[in-house]
């Protein structure tokens, strides 16, 4: 029995579903059963059994969607906790419960129930009982506090109609039994296989309206958790929330107004930041739905035809190891449009081989088809039949016509009813047929494409082009846009109307071809049907779906055309264009706009048609257009590794005379990116370089043989010039504005990469020319995103070749102001990281250092900077806190995590690094059966090999500490002596350049102080020298430094009062400023001396056990470990 209501129909799934066939109910004494007991009987089922319909509300479904409809759920629909409890969702779904038994009887028309229709409604997941168990014990492990992984992506494969979409649902129950679970889903479609990230953003835009459904403006009982979900997605993305809101349009109900619809600040200096910028914006904006809305479950449906920018974003949010909320992605695809060669495949053998590491799972189902006895069970559910009535004739039938695929089982049995070989028997209040005449009858039934073909072809002529129209636009469909097109059909068919269309579209939904899916959308049952449609009439043609394009281009007004502006430029490539340029730039704008998405392959086939459709005489009459599209080309070309085109685009440009060097420079750029980041060709790229700044007025050089001298004296005068301004004059420096200025800083940026990559060091001076030459054009043409960058840089040297951190500090300020007049994010990393990791961190405490470089790490994931942010990343966390002394174990759990994110985007250089550092630490908890050699789980030190100078000052580096805390002077001397001032050579201002310096000065005055020898006293001596003169410039982090090498100095001199004095100074100093490893440090020395040189050996052991006191508190295991043995044995 079925509900013919205007009222929602709700789907019961398989598993939850208990039969009640007629027999059940009250019968007459003829023994058949009465209209008004069944209706009665139904009414109360209804209003008692609610648990038996999914989430407790009807839902009109049509047949597709109530079987095993791969397609069959809302687009991007979501309910959640509160839809039960208020009974409210965006379709206007109701709860049917005891509480509304009274108003199912008194609203239902008794004329509506009818039991002589096929009960849709019945049919569940029947043959699906081991898929169903293994999902939910994937939403089960997930939902497991004490589950490392709670990521789950679930992959359902199988061919069309088998069910895929329909399994998804068996978790919509549970999900949407937890206090705040979001269960939503977005769709890939055949016609839109190149509109980036459409299933992704229906997905989120259904999350967003949910949110807003249950928490919105009418009767919001809770309405803070808006306010603070938006709030924390704009403090999180700053302004790079404008990225997802363009993309998402129902992220800005969320967001607090006064971030909505502002301009996007930023800008990028090569694709792979914009590929980052767009990972950093998703995974932040997932991070934070699944915290305050969890579990989250996303099902994406028919990846089969998802774009590569889609597969990317799965890939995203899945493996964030960062996010600790559950969240599961559910992807179907079709397995038999699905080969290993296909993006989906690689993508998920990527996923596979990285579950472990990123921590989550991965679970594929497949679905086949049903055996027999399951299709008998679909169809005594669809005619309301008992275990006892005999169906197993018309079910073999069935089961040999569609071999068992659901879908069609459900289209084959409906078929039967439409054609009357399945009839319902009013007097026997029972389904009958023939299975002969079924036999017979359906014989030439091919499969489900020639039932719903010979289903449609009967449907009148109007309906007909309805479809056709329709199928072209996807699903969901807009009416609006269908009203477009029919407005041009009736036009010219004189029997049609524009105000027949809803008419026409009410026929096509009470045929359960298509069904509403919320104001003015439609969606289609099945992907079937819209293939189907598509092979009616013309309506797979090129010419037909290029109409429907050209009619929405020219009848929309740019913000509609904006929304819908990749699906009209698909419609209108199928085609042939008459109006070549107006849909060359046509394409160009989707191509502009799928690059700032950061979808490479779609904006390199826009930019492909776009240039198809220009006209011979494009260069001298549409030569912007031209020069725009190549240039797109070559990037898009480039980022996806198709040298071959890049290089194609690049020399459609370049040869040509007629274009300036205005024109030619983004197509430059991309060759300057190839020499230098792919090809690794440095020496070409810097040739290259300078020629492009020839060709910009901006010669750096005249003869090679005097860059030295060149670099020297450019360098002093850039200096000079620099400081005769004041901060005021930079304050109000006027915007760069001219296109060649603005080239040539961009240029010498590059030219700067790649000199301090190339190993020839006579190209060091090249860099000092080019980054001189950056301030040199602030100065004189105005600010723009390098000048900050530049003025650090400039800062940098001025300390390394003049040793003058006055300069340099008025350099960084400097920089840090001009940053502030751009909105660059990406230079903005650069700028804060290096002003407070070197300059700065010389003029101010170090724990002032922190905050900006946290900033720098924000600004540098926002904006796509990678490399800055993980530099950033390791010092905040690493390098900062080891020299202010923060406990060992503290900083130890942040090295597992700091390398997990560098090597998650790829900045395996700074993993190298923190590996150094890491081991170190490592060695000094105890944690390695070494202690002075760097040896251990993260480092070797015999296969360790340096592969730039500045590696090897910073391995030379934990050398030394290891040498110096585990008390092998000696070694350390030695080394000190070795090395003398490389690291600083290396790293000229770089901040642990205090700390390296000063503990070779130890190292030194301990076997000065030990062997009396010249070699260790006059280079002890030199450190002490410039440590006093650090202090006297105001460095406000190495005083206690200075203290203790004037006590060990004193103690040479044999002045031991003064020296027992500043021991004592220098300990109390650095204990009140929280630096533990130092404390523990000079409290050794001052142990030692008041052993050798006092004779005190009472007090030396007091002062050694205090000593070991702060080792313990800094968690320097193996230190306390090796100083309570030698105390014991003293």
């Amino acid at each position: 029995m079925t509900l013919n209501m205007t009222v929602k129909q709700a789907l019961i799934h398989g598993h939850e579903y208990q039969e009640q066939p007629v027999d059940a109910y009250r019968r007459n004494s003829n023994g058949t059963a009465s209209i008004e007991s069944l209706t009665a009987a139904s009414i109360e089922s209804l209003s008692d059994d609610e648990g038996r319909f999914e989430s407790g509300s009807f839902r009109r479904r049509s047949l597709g969607s109530v079987s095993f409809d791969d397609g069959n759920m809302t687009n991007g629909s979501a309910t959640s906790w509160k839809t039960r409890r208020s009974g409210k969702t965006e379709s206007q779904e109701f709860k049917v419960g005891p509480s509304h038994r009274a108003t199912i009887k008194n609203n239902i028309n008794i004329q509506q129930l009818t039991i002589n229709k096929l009960r849709y409604d019945a049919v569940g997941l029947v043959g699906r009982e081991r898929e169903t168990e293994t999902l939910l014990s994937c939403f089960n492990r997930m939902m497991n506090e004490n589950e490392v992984a709670r990521k789950e992506l679930v992959l359902i494969k199988g061919y069309s109609g088998a069910g895929k979409s329909m399994l998804s649902t068996c978790l919509e129950k549970p999900v949407l039994q937890t206090k705040r679970g979001l269960f939503v889903r977005g769709k890939f479609h055949v016609n839109a296989r190149d509109r980036p990230y459409s299933a992704v953003a229906d997905a989120f835009s259904s999350i967003c309206s949910s949110i807003m459904n249950i928490y919105g403006p009418e009767g919001r009982d809770e309405v803070s958790i808006i306010d603070k979900v938006g709030k924390e997605i704009a403090s999180d993305l700053g302004s790079e929330v404008q990225l997802l809101e363009k993309l998402i349009p129902g992220l800005a109900g969320i967001l607090p107004f006064s971030k909505r619809s502002s301009r996007i600040e930023g800008e990028n200096f090569d694709f792979e930041a914009g590929q980052e910028r767009w990972k950093y914006s998703f995974r932040v904006l997932a991070r934070i739905l699944s915290l305050h809305f969890a579990p989250l479950a996303i099902v994406l449906d028919d990846l089969q035809w998802a774009d590569v920018s889609s597969l990317q974003v799965i890939d995203f949010l899945i493996s964030d190891a960062l996010n600790p909320s559950p969240l599961m992605i559910i992807g179907t695809y079709r397995s038999n449009e699905v080969d290993d060669s296909h993006a989906l495949a690689v993508s998920i053998q990527s996923l596979l081989d990285r579950q472990e590491k990123f921590q989550f799972h991965v679970t594929t189902l497949e679905l086949g088809n049903l055996e027999m006895n399951d299709v008998d069970r679909i169809l005594k559910q669809l005619l309301w039949m008992s275990d006892r009535d005999r169906t197993e004739g018309l079910a073999e039938i069935c089961f040999r016509r569609t071999l068992g695929n659901p879908y069609f089982v459900i289209e084959f049995i409906t078929m039967l009813e439409a054609e009357d070989l399945l009839s319902f028997n009013l007097g026997m209040l029972k389904w009958v047929w023939d299975e002969r005449v079924v036999e017979n009858e359906t014989m030439t039934t091919a499969n489900v494409v020639d039932l719903l073909d010979a289903r449609m072809r009967k449907l009148p002529d109007d309906v007909q082009m309805v479809l056709q129209y329709a199928s072209c636009l996807g699903t969901p469909f807009d009416v609006n846009l269908l009203s477009i097109i029919w407005a041009k059909h009736a036009i010219s068919n004189s029997g049609s109307t524009p105000e027949q269309l809803i008419t026409l579209l009410t026929v096509l939904e009470q045929g359960n071809f298509i069904e509403k899916c919320g104001k003015g959308l439609y969606r289609w049952v099945h992907d079937k049907v819209q293939e189907v449609a598509l092979s009616l009439g013309d309506a797979s043609q090129a010419s037909f779906q290029f109409e429907i394009g050209s009619a929405l281009f020219h009848a929309l007004r740019d913000d509609g055309l904006e929304l819908v502006l990749f699906d009209v430029v698909d419609l209108i490539n199928k085609g042939h264009a008459k109006r070549r340029v107006d849909f060359a730039i046509l394409n160009q704008r989707a191509a502009e706009k799928a690059r700032k998405m950061s979808a490479f392959h779609s904006a390199a086939k826009y930019v492909a048609s776009g240039i198809s459709l220009l006209p011979r005489n494009a260069w001298s009459d549409h030569h912007d257009l031209t020069i725009t599209l190549h240039t797109i080309g070559a990037e898009m070309s480039l980022a996806l590794g198709d040298i071959v085109a890049m290089e194609t685009y690049i020399d459609a440009v370049l040869s040509r005379r007629d274009c300036s060097i205005v024109d030619k420079f983004p197509l430059c750029m991309s060759k300057v990116y190839k020499l230098c980041t792919v090809d690794l060709k440095y020496e070409v790229s810097i040739d290259y370089c300078l020629e492009i700044l020839k060709d910009l007025d901006y010669k750096l050089i005249n003869n090679k043989t005097f860059i030295p001298m060149q670099a020297i004296l450019s360098l002093m005068s850039t200096v000079k010039l620099a400081k005769k301004y004041t901060k005021d004059h930079y304050r109000n420096l006027k915007p760069m504005t001219d296109p060649k200025d603005k080239a040539a800083m961009l240029v010498a940026h590059r030219l700067t990469i790649a000199c301090y990559l190339d190993p020839n060091p006579r190209n060091n001076f090249l860099l000092v020319i080019a980054l001189t030459r950056m301030v040199q054009i602030t100065i004189k043409r105005g600010v723009g995103h390098l000048s900050g960058p530049g003025f650090v840089l400039l800062g940098l040297l001025a300390v390394a070749a003049l040793n003058d951190f006055d300069g340099a500090a008025f350099f960084c300020e400097t920089a840090l102001l001009l940053q502030g007049r751009t909105n660059s994010k990406y230079t903005k990393a650069i700028t804060y990281f290096n002003a407070h990791s070197t300059v700065l961190a010389w003029t101010m405490p170090l724990a002032s250092c922190l905050e900006p470089v946290s900033i720098a790490y924000t600004v540098g994931m926002q904006s796509g900077n990678t490399e800055q942010a993980m530099w950033a990343l390791q010092v905040y966390n690493v390098w900062m806190p080891y020299m202010m002394g923060k406990p060992l174990g503290v900083i130890l759990d942040q090295c597992s995590d700091v390398a997990f994110r560098s090597e998650e985007v790829k900045q395996h250089e700074q993993v190298t690094f923190l590996k150094v550092f890491w081991q170190m630490l490592l060695n000094l908890v105890g944690k390695s059966t070494e202690t002075k050699k760097l040896k251990g789980d993260v480092l070797d030190c015999d296969t360790f090999r340096s592969k730039t100078a500045l590696q090897d000052a910073l391995f030379h580096l934990a050398r030394l500490e290891l040498l110096l805390f585990f008390g092998d002077y000696e070694a350390a001397a030695e080394l000190a002596l070795t090395r003398g001032d490389k690291y600083e050579k290396a790293a000229p201002a770089y901040f642990l350049g205090m700390l390296e310096t000063f503990h070779r000065g130890v190292a030194l005055y301990a076997m000065a102080r030990k062997t009396n020898k010249r070699k260790y006293k006059k280079p002890a001596k030199q450190i002490l020298k410039t440590i006093t003169g650090w202090v006297e410039k105001g460095n406000p982090n190495v005083k206690h430094y200075m203290h203790l090498l004037l006590a060990e100095q004193a103690c040479l001199d044999k002045k031991y009062e003064t020296a027992n004095t500043l021991y004592q100074q220098s300990y109390i100093s650095a204990a009140r400023t929280g630096r533990l490893h130092d404390a523990g440090l000079f409290l050794e020395r001052y142990s030692d001396f008041l052993l050798v040189a006092m004779g005190d050996k009472e007090n030396a052991l007091y002062q050694k056990g205090a000593s070991i006191r702060f080792y313990r508190d800094w968690g320097a295991e193996a230190k306390v470990a090796m100083l309570s043995s030698q105390r014991g044995s003293s």
